[in-house]
Formats: C-alpha cells, sequence, structure tokens
C-alpha cells in the first residue's frame, strides 16, 4: 500500500519526481499494489469546469496521478481534501462532485472514496488480511452547502452516525489489519498542528506563495497567533476540527493496532497514537511545497522532504513500514523503516 497526498501541485516544466519515484515502486508488485491519494488531488481550487480557462491545467494535474495506476497496472484510490472541496468555496460541493465523475471514470480499478461529497465511511477488503475505511473529513469541516439529509442521500449522514459506522467497520474486521485513511490528520507538529518557525512571524506571506520573501516583523506574528487562536477550519486548533480528531480518537481508544493515514500537513510523519496506533502524515506528494516541522511528543520519525509513505503486509501478521524520500530527480530512498504490530514496535531504522 503506498500513502502520497497533497500531490495536486505538480513541479514546473517536468515530469514530478514524486510520483515518477512512486509509480516505479508501484510496478514492482502491480498485482499486489494498492495506491491511496490523501487528498488535495488538484490545487488550488480543486478541477475546474470544460469550459474554465484552467481547466486543461487542472485536469493535467489530476491525470499524472491517474497515470500512475494505468502505467503500472495497479489499483487506486482518491480521497478528497480541502482544496478538491474548492478549498473550502461555495460551490465545493460541486467541485468534488465533478472530480469524482472525473475519477470515476477509469473505474473499476481507479476511484474516488467516499463519492459526491458524502462523509462516509465506505471500506474496500483487500484479501484476507486488510480492510481500509475511506473517509471524507472535509465533510466535516465544509462551512458551506454540503450533503445532509435535507438535500442527498449519503449513508450515513450524521455524524453521530459516521461515528457509529467506523466503529461497526473496525469491529467487524474479522482479524484484518484496519487502515483509516482522510485527509486530515488526528496529530501534526507542522503549521496545522501549530508548530509555526521564526520564518512564519517575519515572513507570513510566504505561506500563500513560496517566493513572497517580504519581511512584516512584529505585523507578521499576528497570522501565526490567529491560526493558532482556530481561526480557520484547516487548522487542529479549530473547534470543527478539533471535533472530528476527537471523535475519530475516541473510536480508536477501544481498538489496538490500527493506523490512520491522512496528508493534509506537508511533511511525512510518523506519530505514536494510543494503544498502540499509529498515526501517519504523508502529504509531501510534490517538490514544490515548502513548510515548517517540529519534533513532538509523540513523534516517532519525520522529515521536512518530499516523499510518500509504504505499507507491506507480510505473511506472518506484521505490517513493515518505509518512509521514502524522493530528490529532484526522481530517485527515490528509504529514510525510516520499521516493523509494526507484533506486540509492540519490534525493530526501526
Amino acid at each position: 500500500i503506498l500513502l502520497i497526498g497533497d500531490a495536486g501541485e505538480p513541479s514546473p516544466d517536468y515530469r514530478e519526481p514524486v510520483l515518477d519515484a512512486m509509480e516505479k515502486r508501484a510496478m514492482l508488485f502491480p498485482e499486489k499494489t494498492l495506491n491511496i491519494f490523501l487528498g488535495d488531488n488538484v490545487y488550488p481550487f480543486g478541477l475546474e469546469t470544460e469550459e474554465d480557462l484552467f481547466y486543461t491545467i487542472t485536469k493535467s494535474r489530476l491525470d499524472e496521478q491517474i497515470n500512475i495506476m494505468k502505467q503500472s497496472g495497479t489499483e487506486g484510490v482518491f480521497i478528497p481534501g480541502n482544496h478538491d472541496w474548492g478549498d473550502g468555496g461555495l460551490d465545493g460541493w460541486d467541485r468534488i462532485v465533478r472530480m469524482g465523475k472525473y475519477i470515476d471514470a477509469n473505474k473499476p480499478d481507479i476511484e474516488i472514496l467516499p463519492k459526491n461529497g458524502c462523509p462516509g465511511p465506505e471500506v474496500r477488503d483487500y484479501g484476507e488480511k486488510v480492510r481500509v475505511i475511506f473517509l471524507d473529513s472535509q465533510w466535516w469541516l465544509h462551512n458551506d452547502l454540503k450533503p445532509d439529509s435535507s438535500n442527498y442521500e449519503c449513508s450515513p449522514i450524521s455524524k453521530d452516525d459516521v461515528i457509529d459506522s467506523v466503529d461497526n467497520l473496525i469491529k467487524n474486521a474479522n482479524g484484518r489489519f484496519v487502515i483509516i485513511a482522510a485527509h486530515h490528520p488526528l496529530e501534526s507538529y507542522g503549521p496545522h498542528g501549530g508548530f509555526f518557525d521564526w520564518k512564519a512571524h517575519i515572513f507570513p506571506l510566504l505561506d500563500f506563495n513560496q517566493y513572497l520573501w517580504i519581511p512584516l516583523p512584529v505585523i507578521g506574528s499576528f497570522y501565526p497567533l490567529l491560526r493558532m487562536a482556530g481561526v480557520s477550519s484547516q487548522d487542529m486548533s479549530n473547534s470543527t476540527n478539533k471535533d472530528y480528531v476527537e471523535r475519530i480518537k475516541g473510536i480508536l481508544s477501544k481498538y489496538n493496532n490500527i493506523i490512520y493515514a491522512a496528508g493534509h500537513e506537508h511533511s511525512l510523519q510518523v506519530i505514536k497514537g494510543m494503544n498502540n496506533n499509529l498515526y501517519l502524515v504523508s502529504g509531501y506528494g510534490t517538490a514544490v511545497h515548502s513548510n515548517t516541522l517540529s519534533y513532538g511528543d509523540n513523534s516517532i520519525f519525520s522529515v521536512l522532504y518530499p516523499g510518500f509513505i509504504q505499507l507491506d503486509v507480510l505473511n506472518n501478521n506484521t505490517i513493515r513500514m518505509a518512509v521514502f524520500i524522493v530528490n529532484t530527480e526522481g530517485i527515490c530512498e528509504e529514510s525510516f523503516s520499521t516493523l509494526l504490530f507484533n506486540d509492540k514496535i519490534i525493530s526501526n531504522k
């Protein structure tokens, strides 16, 4: 299982090196490989309409990711992210439905889950060893029109019912390893988790454009302080975001050996959760991202470098996890690996 997130902003003038490296990994065992794209599949506002001036550009961003499966002969699932919902805009629901139809034209091996802006969960079992539960976490955070009981037939449709459904899917996994895949993380030691470096205080405009090195001392500190106060629903300090995290963690408190995989934060993080659960952040899917990253109390591994995470489900009922970083030439290097769920993390490098 290859996990990559926030890959919707390709590097200019050449093929995205991270996607190139991931395609080569997928080709090694195509009949046994699942690619999961953890949201923000097209920047900045998702897939545009065919009449829009930027349709060709946004379509090409999505096609480059879809082509990983087409070229390698593997399966792939795309999860919605906030940018795919129009970055939380008024027409966000329309945009994610449009993207979903485009992706689902490549079914059965390539699809979007959950569909039509519904929250999920959607579940797929891969053999007798793995169950993946897919959630659209942006549905929880979207402040404008979205599916609810009055306008669309999602099942489930309320937050309580979503949580109950996730709980039941874990409970009835029949001995399979369970992976929950969503866009927004449960923990993070980057800006979305409230961790900012000095550049965020002096050069706050870098968060909007990587070339805006305009010093705004003192005034610039208001931006990270506002984010830490929870102004944006995309940050973990926000009350709605906290509610999502607390509800999912509430489920996980009843189980062990669950993997929760997310993107959103532009970094690669392996974080220790409760009950021997594991929180993964794989959101550095394109080389053009720029971000900050700290090392927290629950950090097992973290790196601010483009790449992806690989999970190998082994015959001895363990999972080998590896973090791959990728240089600008598309050459990947295994930066960290560990064996999971044989009572505890039993080896690492």
